[in-house]
């Protein structure tokens, strides 16, 4: 197969119930000769899961390890006041896997509100913020 750049690619992706309409541009693709449908590669996969994520208004993985670090929390500390295994996040937080809206709004509330941190036990070191932009809740996309 000879690779192709398509200047537009569409695609209607699923996540948590809802559709969301993810475009790229310059996307490479793999076409096959004889039926003609396509393959992505790595990249045009990669960012297609950003857009979904982008889409979606969820956080990014980037977003989620600035934060932890903000935090001065290691990657297991975080996990055990979430109550989530340690594997989860990091597949969040490596892009392996996308978070569910639920789970992004608590990780917004957690990253945000000193109430929420001191109700899941956090050390005292972790309670304030010295952040200077806040997380918004984004609104639910019907």
């Amino acid at each position: 197969m000879k690779q192709v750049v398509l200047p537009s690619y569409a695609a209607k992706l699923e996540h948590d119930g809802r559709k969301y309409e993810v475009t790229l541009n310059d996307c490479t693709v793999l076409p096959c000769e004889k039926c003609a449908a396509i393959v992505l590669d790595d990249d045009a996969e990669d960012r297609l899961t950003d857009g979904l994520r982008s889409a979606a208004g969820l956080l990014a993985p980037a977003e989620i390890r600035k934060h932890r670090e903000a935090f001065g929390l290691t990657q297991k500390a975080l996990a055990n006041l979430l109550a989530i295994s340690e594997s989860t996040l990091s597949r969040w937080k490596t892009g392996a896997q996308i978070q569910q809206q639920s789970m992004d709004r608590f990780l917004r509330c957690f990253f945000e509100l000193t109430d929420v941190r001191r109700y899941l036990g956090a050390p005292e070191t972790t309670l304030m913020s010295n952040r200077k932009r806040a997380l918004p809740i984004p609104s639910t996309p019907r």
